[in-house]
């Protein structure tokens, strides 16, 4: 049965390793990355200019990182360093991320885009299962190595990363081991506010922060748990003006050996940032609005439109 309480890391070791089939624990290895085959120059595509590498993130942002994406990078920024970051990714848009927005017919960028890297084919056509296949990219995906999330919502011109979420699929004979992943993920994020996990099949590590900045235990009585953003992207996801920083991971476990990771799952978002930006967003929205029609007034006038009454 899962559980939730404030653990070290060793005790979280202990709970992983509690199911597995060998006392022998697996030898520690360095943080996860996914490999990328090199290619001589990043080629433009899906109507973006090509990227400017090496990427350059602003050293005025603070605050952690999936594996370099920062919160309050542009979207232009955002889009140059996946590219950059994985040469042979395959890029998709979606709609939105913040709901019931009203646009008043401004056009908007994609609130979403999700790069991607591993085997896949272009989607075939010729049969209703092969159609069932097909995902938001127009490929069939046989192995999804990587997969980074970005969310970056705002007025034209204006678009900043709110949200970053990275999952990594590992192949048998390229499993890290789960010893290895848990000391990597403290050693860049610190000690979890909050674990849950069943032994022997995942862990869940969670790092909390009220809107202040301060850490903040999980389930504590009378503060928000804030305990409300998940580690995969499409999964649910909540956010409290109330509740700052949250960075949530996953780890699943091998079925064949519980002590290496088949998957590893890391999501990101401040929960204040986007509370604020969203409802900022429709007030820019709002006034774009009422420029508009007050500048079809005027037109009007300067035109000298008369009504024959």
């Amino acid at each position: 049965m899962a559980h939730r309480s404030v653990l070290a890391a060793g005790t979280m070791l202990l709970a992983l390793s509690a199911c597995s089939r060998t006392d022998t624990p697996a030898p520690a290895a360095a943080a996860p990355a996914v490999k990328v085959a090199a290619k001589p120059a990043p080629k433009a595509g899906d109507d973006q200019p090509a990227p400017r590498c090496p990427a350059r993130v602003d050293p005025a942002l603070a605050g952690p990182d999936i594996v370099g994406f920062k919160l309050g990078m542009t979207r232009e920024a955002a889009l140059d360093f996946a590219r950059c970051h994985a040469p042979q990714a395959v890029l998709s848009y979606e709609g939105n991320w913040i709901q019931g927005l009203k646009s008043y017919g401004i056009k908007l960028a994609p609130q979403v885009f999700v790069a991607r890297s591993g085997d896949s084919e272009p989607c075939k056509f010729t049969s209703y299962e092969q159609m069932q296949k097909c995902g938001p990219d127009r490929r069939v995906w046989t192995h999804e190595a990587e997969k980074i999330t970005v969310v970056s919502p705002g007025v034209p011109g204006q678009e900043r990363v709110m949200g970053v979420w990275r999952e990594q699929q590992f192949r048998p004979g390229e499993m890290p081991a789960a010893e290895a992943v848990l000391a990597a993920l403290t050693q860049k994020y610190g000690p979890p506010q909050a674990t849950s996990g069943t032994p022997g099949q995942w862990a869940r590590l969670d790092w909390l922060q009220d809107a202040a900045g301060a850490t903040l235990e999980a389930d504590r009585r009378g503060r928000p748990s804030c305990r409300s953003i998940n580690a995969r992207a499409q999964d649910h996801h909540s956010w409290s003006e109330a509740c700052g920083l949250t960075v949530a991971a996953m780890v699943m476990l091998s079925r064949e050996n519980p002590l290496l990771v088949k998957s590893l799952h890391i999501g990101m978002l401040h929960q204040r940032e986007l509370f604020e930006t969203g409802r900022r967003l429709q007030d820019e929205l709002k006034a774009m609005e009422a420029r508009r029609r007050q500048d079809e007034v005027e037109q009007s006038k300067s035109s000298g439109v008369k009504v024959k009454l």
